[in-house]
């Protein structure tokens, strides 16, 4: 009996019986079905195929096929697995019904449904288990058209497969032995139980090879983007095999430098994995250094050009001696010829394979590198990872670039994100201290010679983030103390001044305890001032400001010859480089650290200048004459000691505050209730505030007033207004400009005296550092005194417009902060921001993305009550144009998410199509609203106030983009939307066609909902009426026609009409609906004024509104 008709009887029989003893007595057929196919299996040898015609078990197919026939018993894991296992054994035995299986299967797949997920299976147990490479490249042809197929899994079926074929064919070619087995046939004893399919591969031509490789190629262009990676994930398996021949893996760096640019993460990682294995399989050497392979390359230029030069005289000797009928030994010339031929061929193979060497290089170095440099700053944390991995190995190879990326992973040291910074650590611990590819130490010397050359070329930005890394490797005890040793010992007299500053400056960042008499000796001993080398002085400097002092009066006695040592550099009057600059700045800093008295030290340097620079006796002063760089650095000193000492003046007096605080909290229970009393009299507050006031008065008088650094305020002021145009040097006008601002940092009255001296040279000066100096003081100023320079602020706003890019830069950076920290209230000039992100310059761009994607975390919605304004004033600048417009506001209104923002926003868009007559504006405004994402109440908006932009759709670029709105909104709509949407679809089609529409008519005898109810205005608060009514009021008086598209409710609020530019100024004020969550702006109409606190703004604001409230009644 078949099977089949076991399992339909069973089937019947299991319906006719219906209690549960019937069930319990019934056959249990799959077992014995199991039963059966296992002791079927267990037949199956090289013997029994004998007993089949050709060796070919059909039977055994057949019964497996009728199994699979029955769904009930397919429901047994095991006995599918004994399945899969004879039909895998029937197929290795007998090869040659290959074919047939393939054709059955896929019969079998479309007859039956239940038939799909076990017949994957099984070709996935056939695949794991009995590959057969050679079916695959057999059946090639018929696999390859699928490529073309909708599903990206069987594109991507092909493209495993023709990964496979191709490492069998390396294996074939590698394995000569196999070959000539496959040549000379089966033996007469028939296959061996241990053959395979593999083994019966034969290699491929060439031309065939090519094929499958440009299969690859192509593949790598799929428009999924899991396809693209998939393609890059098999050439991988293929660099790793080795199956890629040499003029291939010429191909390969660039595919990957192409796919790094990729728009998806998972295709730029994968990319980046690819050319990590590219480096560590390339066929070269195990180091790629361009020198090498540029020397070897030129040596065999020049020895093939000189035997190919030897060969031609060879041959005209000859013709000569022929010519001449002399004999010539022909057997003896071929062989000549041959062994030359040869040697000519070799060195020709070399000189391809050097060339092709470099070319690999160049696109690694000058593609590759500069791409992967900028994906270590991608939000994508794998873009980093891989980053980081193949910078890694590229230093390895010793590729010259990669030093360039091993600069641009410092940075990565101030990411938050765990995995980065725990590969950064164990990256750098791998470079700076162990051989390359292995676990063994390098010598300590050798270790700290890497971290100079590390060091040496830095930015001040680089050296800020080795400094973090190299503290947070010893606080992880993750740099060897040798290394540490190493570098003290090159603190010596057999070092030069450069690498003695490096080393100590490298110590510093370790935050090693200094020695004294190391510092002394050679970081500003007397081959440091011989030689003027300022490094060393910096260094030293640097690191006696990280020794920790919690108690100046402990200093030891050592220190005096330090602070003399430093006196001595900071009076240095000598012709010197700009490096003095940075080091007397630190020197400072140092000075006031370690001093008990720091202005005692400070003031002798000041005076020492002085009395050299400004002589008080006749003789010397008709004499003296200084020259630019000595003013320069004297105004330098003057500017750093006065920021120096008014924040120790602060420091003094925040610790007296903290001691008399600590002294009030120790006393006795008993004095208690005389404490209490004292706080009552207001006796406590009273002593703060005489303190503050002494205070006060000690920074505005004696340190800018009468005090030595007071006495040459004055000359900054001329130094910096250079009236007659005598200081025209630049470093004069830099020194003394920022000297300037930091005495203004000090006292108020200073600034606000100041500050119009200050933005007249904002504007007025032509030199970019004095302008970029500037604006980066007044970011402090701006948080020092808020109130003086607040009224100056579109001052600031207006040099983002440069044209230099460094001083837009530092703008860009300084409003950032200034804004995101509460420093300056985000009014109508962020529109100048806005214009930033269409900069010529990236880095500005970028930096204005960010600025706005950090504005948009602030909880009260700043980007959605600027917006109708910006986009206002960005829509009326005539230096903006179409595409850089449409740019700007298609990012803003990315950050609008909340339905009720869209709905008010799109309120606030429509009436200002009645506010202008230019057809640009019209246009700018429709662009805006569809790159809104609309719902169900935005759009019923839209047909209410049809009759705001009835006349602009007149205009065909208007009408485009509500198109544009209708078919985006199509899209993503659900069905309560649709009725709404083709009754706005038909509006606009309609006004456009000129069609008159009555409102009071259905349109198109669609079925009309009944309108939403408006919700009563929240009662206003008292002193100041309703915002939401204050806006329905002026918007609905812009065009005579307007209160008929608008709710019955709100139509009896409408007051006497008033200008249109009140409506502009009102447009940033909140709905009602977004009272909690969204804060007004204040209009840009107001006159600048002093900072204020937000109570404080809306209490004055209160009565204006009311004013004009009653106004209108009037």
């Amino acid at each position: 009996m078949q099977i089949r008709n076991v399992q339909v009887d069973e089937d019947k029989d299991i319906l006719q019986k219906k209690d549960k003893a019937s069930k319990a007595k019934q056959i249990n057929w799959g077992k014995h079905c199991e039963t059966g196919v296992k002791a079927l299996h267990e037949s199956l040898c090289d013997e029994t195929l004998a007993l089949w015609n050709m060796n070919t078990p059909e039977e055994v197919w057949s019964v497996m096929e009728g199994v699979s026939h029955c769904p009930g018993l397919l429901k047994s894991k095991l006995l599918k697995f004994l399945i899969y296992k004879c039909v895998g054994e029937c197929l290795v035995r007998a090869p040659r019904v290959l074919v047939t299986v393939s054709t059955s299967l896929l019969e079998l797949v479309f007859a039956h449904e239940h038939l799909a997920i076990p017949i994957a299976d099984l070709v996935q147990y056939l695949q794991s288990t009995h590959q057969s490479i050679k079916v695959a490249a057999d059946l090639i042809s018929i696999v390859l058209p699928l490529l073309d197929a909708e599903s990206y899994y069987l594109r991507n079926a092909v493209v495993t497969a023709v990964m496979h074929i191709l490492m069998a064919d390396f294996r074939a070619r590698d394995k000569s032995t196999t070959a000539a087995a496959d040549e000379d046939g089966p033996n007469d004893d028939g296959p061996t139980p241990s053959s395979t399919s593999s083994a019966q591969f034969r290699p491929l031509s060439r031309q065939r090879r090519d094929t499958l490789f440009g299969v690859l190629e192509d593949r790598v262009h799929d428009v999924n983007s899991f396809a693209r990676s998939h393609v890059l994930r098999c050439y991988r398996d293929l660099c790793e095999e080795g199956a890629v021949p040499l003029r291939h893996i010429q191909k390969l760096p660039n595919i990957a430098v192409e796919r790094m640019q990729d728009r998806t993460s998972s295709v730029r990682k994968y990319s980046i994995e690819l050319l990590c294995v590219l480096l560590e399989h390339n066929p070269y050497r195990e180091t790629l250094d361009r020198q090498y392979y540029e020397g070897q390359k030129n040596h065999l230029v020049a020895t093939f050009t000189a035997k190919k030069k030897a060969v031609m005289e060879d041959v005209e000797e000859q013709l000569n001696r022929r010519l001449s009928g002399l004999n010539v030994n022909e057997s003896q010339i071929a062989t000549n010829e041959e062994e030359r031929e040869v040697e000519l061929q070799k060195l020709e193979r070399l000189l391809l394979f050097h060339t092709h060497a470099l070319e690999f290089i160049d696109t690694l170095e000058n593609d590759a590198i500069p791409l992967l440099i900028q994906l270590l700053g991608s939000a994508a944390i794998t873009d980093v990872l891989e980053s980081i991995r193949f910078f890694h190995q590229a230093h390895a190879f010793r590729l010259h670039q990669a030093t360039q990326g091993i600069r641009a992973m410092l940075i990565l040291i101030w990411r938050t994100d765990p995995k980065i910074q725990e590969l950064v650590l164990k990256t750098f611990q791998s470079i700076l201290f162990y051989k390359p590819q292995t676990d063994l130490l390098v010598a300590p010397t050798q270790a700290a010679q890497t971290l100079l050359t590390l060091l040496d070329g830095c930015t001040v930005s680089d050296a800020t983030c080795l400094e973090q890394l190299l503290g947070v490797m010893k606080a992880k005890e993750l740099v060897p103390q040798r290394v540490i040793a190493a570098l003290w010992d090159l603190c010596g007299d057999n070092s030069s001044c450069n690498t003695i500053g490096h080393s100590i400056w490298l110590l510093s960042m370790l935050k090693t305890p200094p020695r004294l008499e190391v510092l002394l000796e050679h970081g500003l001993g007397a081959r440091v001032r011989e030689e003027h080398n300022w490094l060393c002085v910096r260094a030293t400097s640097h690191m006696l400001q990280n020794w920790n002092f919690k108690d100046k009066s402990l200093i030891p006695d050592g220190i005096e010859p330090l602070v003399v040592s430093l006196q001595t550099f900071l009076t240095m009057i000598d012709e010197t480089n700009l490096d003095w600059f940075d080091a007397a700045q630190q020197a400072i800093e140092a000075l006031f650290h370690v001093c008990q008295f720091p202005e005692q030290p400070c003031g002798d340097i000041v005076a020492t200048w002085s009395t050299a620079l400004f002589p008080t006796d006749e003789d010397d002063h008709d004499e003296a004459v200084c020259s630019a760089s000595e003013l320069s650095k004297f105004v330098f000193i003057l500017g750093h000691v006065a920021i120096r000492m008014a924040v120790y003046v602060e420091s003094l007096a925040s610790s007296v505050k903290e001691a008399r605080n600590k002294l009030q909290h120790d006393q006795s229970k008993a004095d208690k209730e005389q404490s209490s009393m004292e706080d009552e009299l207001g006796l406590h507050a009273e002593i703060e505030a005489e303190e503050d006031e002494f205070l006060h008065a000690l920074t505005q008088n004696d340190l800018v007033g009468r005090n030595l650094l007071g006495a040459y305020g004055p000359i900054l002021i001329r130094l910096v207004a250079n009236e007659d145009g005598i200081f025209d040097d630049e470093l004069i006008k830099e020194a003394s400009t920022v000297a300037l601002c930091k005495f203004m940092c000090i006292s108020a009255e200073f600034c606000e005296k100041n500050l119009p001296l200050i933005f007249t040279r904002l504007k007025e000066c032509q030199q970019p550092s004095v302008r970029s100096n500037i604006v980066v003081a007044l970011g402090d100023l701006s948080f020092r005194f808020p109130n003086l320079v607040e009224p100056w602020t579109s001052h600031i706003y207006a040099r983002l417009r440069d044209i230099n890019v460094n001083v837009r830069k530092n703008t860009i950076m300084v409003l950032t902060h200034l804004i995101l920290n509460d420093m300056v209230k985000v009014k109508g000039q962020v529109s100048e921001i806005a214009l930033s992100l269409v900069d010529e310059d990236k880095r500005i761009c970028e930096l204005a993305k960010l600025f706005f994607h950090e504005l948009s975390k602030r909880g009260n919605n700043p980007i959605y009550n600027m917006l109708p304004d910006t986009i206002g004033r960005l829509s009326t600048s005539a230096t903006l144009s179409k595409k850089s417009f449409q740019e700007i506001t298609k990012f803003l209104l990315g950050f609008i998410h909340k339905d009720k923002q869209t709905e008010s926003l799109v309120e606030k868009l429509c009436h200002r199509f009645v506010t202008t007559a230019e057809v640009a504006h019209w246009r700018d405004l429709a662009y805006c609203l569809a790159n809104l994402s609309l719902n169900d109440k935005s759009l019923k908006k839209l047909v209410e106030l049809r009759k705001l932009f009835k006349t602009c759709l007149v205009d065909d670029g208007v009408f485009e983009c509500f198109q544009q709105l209708v078919s985006k909104a199509k899209k993503f709509s659900k069905a309560e939307t649709k009725e709404t949407l083709d009754e706005l679809e038909h509006v606009i089609n309609a006004i456009h066609s000129g069609e008159n529409l009555d409102d009071n008519e259905n349109l198109l005898d669609l079925p009309h909902k009944k309108p939403d109810k408006v919700k009563t205005p929240r009662k206003a608060k008292k002193g100041k009426e309703s915002t939401r009514k204050q806006n329905v009021s002026v918007e609905t008086e812009n065009d005579e026609n307007a209160a008929d598209a608008m709710p019955k409710r709100l139509q009896r609020k409408a007051r006497k009409p008033t200008k249109a530019k009140e409506f502009i100024d009102s447009d940033d004020d909140d709905d009602e609906d977004n009272d909690d969550e969204e804060d007004d702006v204040a209009g840009d109409d107001e006159p600048p004024a002093g900072r204020s606190q937000p109570g404080k703004r809306k209490k004055a604001d209160a009565p204006r509104a009311k004013a004009t409230h009653s106004k209108k009644k009037k």
